[in-house]
């Protein structure tokens, strides 16, 4: 990595962080969300020049394409936030989801720390053949996943759907070992279920099927 790819780097970084600031900043001014667009609009911009040089060539496309789903998740949050009452639960959790997943798609394109220990972590791919490059056709295929992923909260809740999720995408995609799939899977639902029941006391999402089931359950 060259002085100047270092340099546009840390330009761009610094970029990134000027204009989340500038976001809360606002965001605390009360400004109307379309206008809140604009700095997030301008972070992802400057989000792609620094990193740009922490990306193999070849890989390019895929950093622009997860970013691009980024930025779609961000102005799905931004429409979602227009309705009213409990019609946003659930789109929220959709874009919220979304919004987390992009980042670690992002993280794990990078030749960095993190972007290693992501890939370590939950897989290079669910395609083994398309490693190297990082096609698009493989971030449609890890999006489509997302979308299952978040298909399976609105059927049976965060507490069942997500450590599922994390099991199947480390056992499939990440090709880890059953054993290692099973006791994240079960971190994963512990974590959640500490954090948002217990700290929080915040009762999360059960899910249509899920909520269905425990009415019948107490029907009888």
């Amino acid at each position: 990595m060259s002085d100047g790819f270092t340099s546009r780097s840390i330009v761009g970084g610094i970029a990134v962080v000027v204009f989340l600031a500038a976001f809360f900043v606002m965001l605390g001014m009360g400004m109307h969300r379309t206008v809140l667009m604009v700095p997030l609009a301008l972070g992802l911009a400057a989000l792609v020049l620094a990193l740009r040089p922490l990306v193999e060539p070849e890989k390019h496309s895929a950093l622009y394409f997860a970013v691009g789903i980024m930025a779609f998740m961000l102005f799905f949050l931004h429409e979602t936030y227009e309705l009213k009452g409990k019609e946003k639960t659930f789109p929220l959790i959709i874009g919220y989801t979304g919004v987390v997943l992009s980042i670690l798609d992002i993280a794990s394109v990078t030749e960095t720390a993190v972007g290693r220990f992501v890939t370590t972590f939950f897989g290079a791919t669910l395609d083994p053949s398309e490693v190297k490059p990082r096609t698009v056709g493989r971030e449609l295929i890890v999006f489509s996943v997302m979308g299952l992923g978040v298909l399976g909260i609105w059927l049976f809740g965060f507490l069942i759907a997500s450590p599922v999720f994390v099991f199947l995408w480390m056992l499939l995609g990440g090709g880890k070992s059953l054993k290692l799939s099973l006791y994240v899977g079960l971190g994963t639902f512990v974590f959640i279920y500490l954090l948002f029941e217990q700290v929080l006391s915040y009762e999360l999402y059960r899910g249509v099927v899920t909520t269905w089931v425990m009415e019948t359950m107490l029907e009888y």
